[in-house]
């Protein structure tokens, strides 16, 4: 009776897994291999977990955003209670079913194994990787480079995500996964290695504006895009040249403004060949999903478009250019939601957004990164698969499917948000510019010989890691001076980056003149400057620092003045005292990043 009893015990368990997948939209070729993962469930309470506002910024290089730690947080904050509401199934997992074992090489599916990552992986998910198939041409091109045991070089545009923030920098992060199955699949000459390549820059606008980070690297093949997360976060848009309207105040137009400036300019590039283009839709923010106990106010997130995540406006942006699109969070954002927000912050659920994520933003495990490499590596192999089941077959009779800008005199549609004028200047045009890069960590070698004069400022990375730098003022009283001298450009222009946050910053003025020494606004640098006083539009113009979000990222302000080609002037920064009506905040700091002048 007792064995009778334990078999029907066991029986019925079986049956629970079964629905329990079901409900996570599973199918019979996953039900099978799901049952253990969740006895040791990994939660918040599993990390040291801070609330962390961090949006894109490479840890391991160059970081133009800037990491703000706030608090220690109870791990409890951001996820709801430890067991799964009684309305709800507990959803019970086993090892990763082996569907997936044909894209993995031997060597690494002991990486791969089924206690090594965050849930359990099915051929169904993964079939949801690819939302855009785009135009195939440039990726066949480069698969064939693989196929001939070609060398290649992949290089990765991406923020915090692609660098590996909380999973322990760049040795734990996808790309590095990614590289190791591309060489292990794709072998190439005789002891060669394809190679990885990345930025300092971490969003579409601080690609727009260092483009030369892109456009100076000799050769590469195969670019990634991971900006779905970090665009959210463009504050200013200072490079329109007519008026929007209304629509260029909403930062989903401005995200997808330079989103598409940048994705000209690379479908134009040859480096030398046309290079593969593919978006890659990583992850997604998480804290605006959590809307319980006034976590994030509900209705705060109800008024944005897309729960801070660009990803729906890069897809539709990719598929007008043809551009294929891989995505992770379009699949896991709806695994982790769909059984409502308490099992979206739930321990017990493999797949909430709590579990994925290190910390409040937007950064995942290691365990997770090898995920997103899985998702790479499936959208690969299964282009490779269509690509030799196509050749034999297509016939494209109308020559429609033809990617034109990959021609020698190249062809691109219509721009759709850029206009002629910013067309002409911001892609077709070749002009010199200069870049004064703070956010470098090679250093002062770089630019020291433009700096002519220096009271109080300071050159360091001024975050946790020591690996986001700057040049910095710190103080109260304000009046620490900076000057550089610069040269005018085609049109004269000159823009400043430098961080925006939501406390303890303060305001620098910035002028232009002929003088080496503060003579001009020296009573103006003693000033405090609160929100009325800025609101007087002052000549000379006032770099404000603070904004609602809370989130320290890059901004960039345009000068008023223009200075004409060839023309050498001094570009003055000054910080002003601290001011309670501006800083909200103890502390007056201000980080400059750098200029640009062309």
């Amino acid at each position: 009776m007792s064995s009778e009893s334990n078999s029907t015990k066991s029986k019925r368990s079986l049956v629970l897994v079964a629905v329990s997948c079901f409900l996570l939209g599973m199918g019979v070729e996953s039900i099978a291999g799901s049952i253990s993962k969740l006895s040791q469930p990994v939660g918040l309470d599993d990390v040291d977990v801070r609330t962390k506002y961090e949006e894109v910024g490479s840890p391991q290089n160059n970081i133009t955003i800037h990491q703000m730690e706030e608090k220690e947080m109870d791990p409890a904050q951001y996820q709801t209670n430890q067991s799964s509401p009684k309305d709800h199934p507990t959803i019970t997992l086993t090892q990763q079913y082996a569907t997936v074992d044909d894209i993995i090489p031997d060597k690494l599916k002991s990486t791969y194994a089924s206690h090594r990552l965050q849930f359990n992986v099915t051929t169904s998910m993964l079939r949801q990787s690819r939302p855009v198939i785009g135009n195939s041409q440039r990726m066949h091109a480069y698969l064939k480079k693989l196929q001939s045991q070609q060398c290649t070089t992949v290089l990765f545009l991406g923020g915090s995500v692609t660098q590996g923030h909380q999973a322990g920098g760049r040795q734990n992060a996808y790309p590095k996964f990614f590289m190791e199955w591309l060489n292990e699949r794709y072998p190439c000459g005789t002891t060669g290695r394809h190679e990885a390549k990345f930025t300092h820059a971490p969003n579409s606008q601080s690609h727009f504006v260092n483009w030369p980070l892109v456009s100076g690297i000799d050769s590469f093949d195969l670019v990634f895009l991971e900006f779905n997360v970090n665009d959210n976060f463009i504050s200013r848009s200072p490079h329109f040249l007519e008026d929007k309207s209304y629509i260029g105040t909403l930062k989903d137009y401005k995200s997808n403004w330079y989103f598409e400036a940048i994705v000209r300019r690379l479908l134009l590039l040859r480096k030398p060949d046309p290079v593969a283009i593919v978006v890659f839709n990583a992850d997604y923010v998480g804290r605006t999903w959590a809307t319980f106990d006034n976590w994030f106010d509900p209705l705060q997130a109800r008024q944005t478009l897309f729960r801070s995540d660009q990803g729906a406006l890069k897809q539709w942006l990719s598929s007008m250019y043809e551009i294929p699109v891989f995505s992770a969070s379009g699949w896991m954002l709806p695994l982790a939601s769909k059984m409502g927000m308490r099992m979206q912050f739930n321990k017990t659920n493999p797949y909430a957004t709590s579990n994925w994520h290190v910390d409040a933003c937007c950064h995942p495990r290691r365990n997770g990164h090898l995920i997103l490499s899985m998702v790479l590596m499936h959208c690969m192999a299964e282009e490779e698969k269509s690509m030799q089941s196509v050749e034999a077959t297509y016939l494209d009779v109308n020559g429609i499917e033809h990617d034109y800008s990959a021609d020698d005199n190249p062809l691109l549609r219509e721009p759709i948000y850029l206009s002629p004028d910013e067309e002409a200047m911001y892609v077709r045009d070749e002009a010199n510019q200069t870049i004064i890069d703070f956010t470098d960590p090679r250093g002062e070698m770089l630019w020291k010989d433009v700096v002519v004069a220096n009271e109080g400022w300071k050159w360091y990375a001024d975050n946790r890691d020591k690996d986001k730098y700057g040049f910095i003022a710190d103080n109260l009283a304000g009046g620490e001076h900076l000057a550089l001298s610069v040269t005018g450009g085609k049109y004269g222009l000159v823009e400043i980056s430098y961080v925006m946050s939501y406390k303890d910053f303060g305001i620098s003025l910035a002028w232009l003149d002929d003088s080496h020494v503060n003579e001009k606004n020296k009573p103006l640098c003693a000033t405090e400057f609160g929100d009325s006083l800025i609101a007087k539009k002052v000549t000379t113009i006032a770099l404000k620092t603070i904004w609602d979000e809370k989130a320290s990222v890059p901004t960039i302000m345009m000068m008023n003045s223009k200075i004409p080609e060839g023309e050498e002037k001094i570009l003055h920064f000054c910080l002003t005292p601290h001011s309670d009506e501006a800083n909200k905040g103890k502390e007056n700091k201000f980080k400059l990043l750098g200029v640009r002048v062309y």
